[in-house]
């Protein structure tokens, strides 16, 4: 069964906040400019090496009207079978605009829980610089994972 687009719009909100001119406010220039980010449907954002083009994880997103689930089961699956992490994230919009883009509002916090490779059941609130920090974290162990599979290909073929 199809679905029908809920608001007749796509919400760049989170798009807007993950661009390094946005989230250099929160953890400098240098580290911003690691978190490439590309969206799927602007509600699935893969966050990737820039280098090799690989996937690091999932995030499913969602502006956060106070609702206890989010439905993220496709993104689950990719995840899992990509052997890469996934969050469900809701963010809440500022009444201020974004500073680096005045198009979309800010992003006053975000709900975060973890759904790959295991499951959370509970919801982590955390400020945009905390959910920045855990980015570079995020993306640092997915990193060091990519790196393993791919010394041990080439170990493979050696």
């Amino acid at each position: 069964m199809a679905q029908d687009e809920r608001y007749g719009t796509r919400d760049l909100t989170y798009s807007a906040w993950h661009r390094h001119l946005s989230t250099q406010r929160f953890i400098g220039i240098e580290k911003a400019q690691l978190l490439a980010m590309i969206d799927i449907d602007v509600a699935v954002f893969v966050e990737y090496d820039e280098e090799t083009k690989q996937p690091l994880a999932l995030v499913e997103t969602a502006r956060d009207v106070g609702q206890s689930y989010k439905c993220a089961t496709i993104t689950r699956n990719l995840a899992i079978k990509a052997g890469i992490e996934a969050f469900v994230l809701l963010y809440k919009p500022s009444v201020k605009a974004n500073p680096a883009d005045a198009n979309w509002p800010d992003i006053d916090s975000f709900r975060i829980k973890r759904i790959a490779p295991t499951y959370s059941e509970d919801w982590i609130i955390k400020t945009p610089q905390q959910w920045a920090e855990c980015l570079i974290t995020v993306r640092s162990r997915g990193s060091a994972a990519l790196d393993k599979l791919i010394r041990t290909q080439q170990e493979a073929t050696a």
